[in-house]
């Protein structure tokens, strides 16, 4: 049914019963819209994600037409759809890198849901040069020097901790407690790390300051999860961001997903410092945040990721 158009068809017809509701309870127009169309989507490795079109019974010329990007999982899940919205507003009230807009958030038919604005890909691929230039100028305009975030969230499915305020410790314990530490003692308790490997990481946590040393003393509003999957260019070439991890800290480490995979281009990279140049040795320093998502992504998916925190631990180790 992707794609297709059929204007004979409300949504009290469409098979799903809970649909209604969900508009109901979701958007200010509810069930009064017309379904139009509703096109499955791949990518998500944890919701159910599906392009959802519809309009407005008044507005047969398609004037009102509005496509939602709904997201939905179990019940239990509403707290990470809860925390995704909160971070999207965020990154949206900056006002540098567009963000979808949050149009629903809450429980219907057995399921949470998360409804937002959908936004198109550009046909020629991802303007690497803008996406750098204007990542340098989101980190510019929120640079401040509180650390952490109000309330814990979720990096995927795993649970944030971000309680942290400027006057109650500095960068490198919050990195070294909150992200290093709290990911350490979850692969330790699942039974995922060697004895050397642990011990390492500990090292590591306890000479934090060592290997964070020659940073700036800014933090910035970080998106937190930026992977490939996570931004593109819309059909004007702006970049484009979703999913975000969100918390305020050093802007050197929004750099540890971007390396985790491969990294972004070079011209990324020379737009970004050509914005606003980043201190010395921040490439040494970007070593511990692609760790932390290593770790990550150990406790997320297994021992497949137990050889690559292994390396990246023994690299920064070495790198004394």
């Amino acid at each position: 049914m992707a794609n297709a158009f059929f204007p004979q068809f409300t949504l009290a017809m469409f098979p799903d019963a809970f649909l209604p509701e969900l508009l109901d309870d979701l958007l200010p127009v509810g069930s009064r819209c017309r379904f139009v169309a509703r096109e499955k989507l791949a990518g998500g490795c944890i919701s159910d994600a599906e392009r959802l079109t519809i309009e407005h019974p008044d507005d047969r010329d398609g004037s009102s037409r509005r496509v939602l990007f709904w997201k939905k999982n179990n019940v239990g899940f509403l707290e990470n759809f809860r925390c995704e919205a909160n971070g999207l507003q965020n990154l949206r009230d900056a006002g540098i890198i567009r963000t979808p807009a949050v149009l629903g958030l809450g429980v219907s038919g057995g399921q949470s849901h998360l409804l937002l604005e959908f936004i198109e890909r550009g046909r020629s691929g991802i303007d690497y040069q803008r996406f750098g230039d204007s990542l340098a100028q989101h980190h510019l305009a929120t640079a401040g020097d509180s650390i952490g975030w109000p309330t814990d969230n979720f990096l995927g499915s795993t649970v944030q901790p971000n309680r942290w305020t400027s006057d109650t410790g500095s960068w490198p314990d919050f990195f070294a407690s909150r992200r290093i530490e709290h990911q350490t003692r979850m692969a330790s308790d699942a039974g995922l790390l060697d004895t050397t490997l642990k011990k390492d990481l500990g090292d590591i946590i306890r000479g934090m300051d060592q290997w964070l040393a020659g940073r700036e003393d800014l933090s910035s509003l970080l998106h937190g999860d930026l992977w490939s999957g996570n931004f593109w260019s819309d059909p004007d070439g702006a970049p484009v961001w979703i999913d975000p991890a969100v918390y305020r800290g050093c802007r050197e480490a929004e750099f540890g997903m971007i390396e985790l995979f491969g990294g972004c281009p070079g011209v990324f990279h020379e737009a970004y410092l050509a914005r606003w140049p980043l201190p010395d040795g921040w490439r040494r320093r970007v070593d511990i945040y692609v760790l932390y998502h290593l770790l990550n992504h150990l406790n997320l998916f297994g021992t497949s990721y137990l050889q690559s925190c292994r390396a990246r631990t023994a690299a920064i180790l070495r790198s004394t």
